[in-house]
């Protein structure tokens, strides 16, 4: 399986977490490719990087979210 093809599927279930992680890995770190097989991110998965990658995840959601410009129109 692809990390776009797992990609899609989070998206369609909605889940935030790991939609975050792909993107993370790919847009800031740059270090997996959409088009590389799910194995890619097996090290990111691994129980010593799971409180690293939670923090990261977390500074990654806030500033993408602090980026965002809401308008309200009356």
């Amino acid at each position: 399986m692809k990390i776009k093809e797992l990609y899609s599927d989070a998206v369609k279930y909605n889940y935030h977490s790991l939609i975050l992680m792909i993107e993370f890995l790919i847009y800031e770190k740059k270090t997996v490719n959409i088009d590389d097989d799910v194995s890619a991110l097996d090290l990111y998965f691994k129980p010593n990087n799971h409180a690293r990658m939670n923090h990261l995840i977390c500074e990654y959601d806030r500033q993408i979210n602090d980026s965002v410009e809401v308008h309200a129109y009356g």
